[in-house]
């Protein structure tokens, strides 16, 4: 069984996608991956599927409807349930958000390995499992601690894969990649870093310096202080390597 909380919640049951009931049920699926392997209590699970609504009197019984509902839609046991709490047990591989970290290691193998190609594969079907927003059925305050961390993992993921690009040679792939992460978050210097490198690499040196004025206008403007050493670091390599 595999479970997908990276976008809205998923479980597939050798390569079937099953019907999980939408709204509440869904919801309390979520809440339990999102602490897989571990016990959620009943007055936690009532605080995430009665988010911001008045707690009817009817919610404890409730969420044990919703929890035989789910048991009978998935296939292998997995819910438990114990004084007063629930919890689902999954393996290593059968959550993606598991997957990820994996990947993530393997990828820095690879490329410590000299096998960047291996390292893009890797990545590239790492990243496509991202769906959306992770556990996104959930409330923003909810899900946010475990949205945070992996859109940390996602951003490592895709450094990863520039590098890897630029390592076999796909430089206008590693440009590409790099400059739609500057978009995304324009105070990531070492983003911006690794992007002059490439430019001057290239042979594109106007643009790498373009690039740069681009990265500390962007710095300057919202935090008021000067690049770091790294991007500093790469834009004085692009002037004193005319």
């Amino acid at each position: 069984m595999h479970f997908h909380v990276l976008g809205p919640i998923e479980v597939r049951s050798n390569g079937a996608l099953l019907r999980i009931k939408p709204g509440k049920p869904t919801k309390l699926l979520a809440t339990l991956l999102l602490h897989r392997n571990t016990w959620v209590s009943m007055d936690r699970l009532i605080d995430v599927l009665w988010h911001d609504r008045t707690v009817p009197a009817s919610a404890s019984g409730n969420v044990k409807s919703y929890v035989c509902g789910m048991r009978h839609a998935l296939p292998e046991a997995r819910i438990d349930s114990h004084a007063g709490a629930y919890r689902i047990r999954t393996g290593l591989a059968e959550v993606d958000a598991d997957h990820v970290a994996e990947s993530t290691v393997d990828a820095r193998i690879a490329l410590a390995h000299d096998e960047p190609g291996r390292a893009v594969k890797l990545l590239t079907e790492t990243l496509a499992l991202w769906r959306g927003t992770p556990f996104q059925d959930l409330a923003g305050e909810v899900r946010a601690p475990e949205t945070a961390r992996l859109d940390e993992v996602r951003w490592e993921l895709r450094e990863l894969l520039a590098e890897s690009y630029r390592a076999l040679g796909r430089s206008a792939d590693a440009i590409g990649l790099l400059s739609a992460m500057t978009c995304d978050d324009p105070l990531r210097e070492n983003v911006w870093a690794r992007l002059v490198t490439v430019l001057h690499e290239t042979g594109r040196r106007g643009a790498a310096l373009a690039t740069y004025r681009r990265a500390r206008s962007a710095i300057v403007r919202d935090l008021g202080i000067e690049p770091g050493a790294e991007l500093a670091g790469a834009h004085r390599m692009v002037l004193e390597r005319a």
